[in-house]
């Protein structure tokens, strides 16, 4: 059952997200004006400053049988690219605030979603 993984941001994924998302256009007085390439890189790498000082996280590896292969993964992720916020998530029920566990009311069973794991 495989039920950890890896959340977190990592700079290669904040490149390709900024590639697919930055405009090749600018709005200049209601006139639309095309970006020459270099002008496009640096909106880039702008975008990537901003992505990387966000909070936004996504999971960034597959799903792990055991916590220690996410923890290996934490590990090398942080010693060969530049990350943030890493953190272990595993599937788990659902609860609130009082800690009662979350009921889908069209099925009657507990809500299944990823939770922070502690050890």
């Amino acid at each position: 059952m495989t039920t950890f993984a890896v959340f977190g941001m990592s700079e290669n994924w904040a490149n390709e997200e900024a590639r697919e998302h930055t405009p090749t256009f600018k709005n200049m007085n209601s006139e639309r004006v095309e970006l020459c390439v270099t002008e496009w890189e640096a909106e880039v790498k702008i975008q990537i400053a901003k992505i990387m000082a966000g909070k936004k996280c996504v999971r960034l590896s597959p799903f792990f049988d055991a916590p220690q292969y996410a923890q290996q993964f934490i590990e090398m992720a942080r010693s060969r690219i530049k990350c943030r916020d890493l953190k272990i998530r595993t599937k788990a029920v659902l609860v609130d605030a009082k800690g009662k566990p979350i009921i889908n009311p069209k099925t009657g069973a507990p809500k299944v979603g990823l939770a922070d794991w502690n050890p």
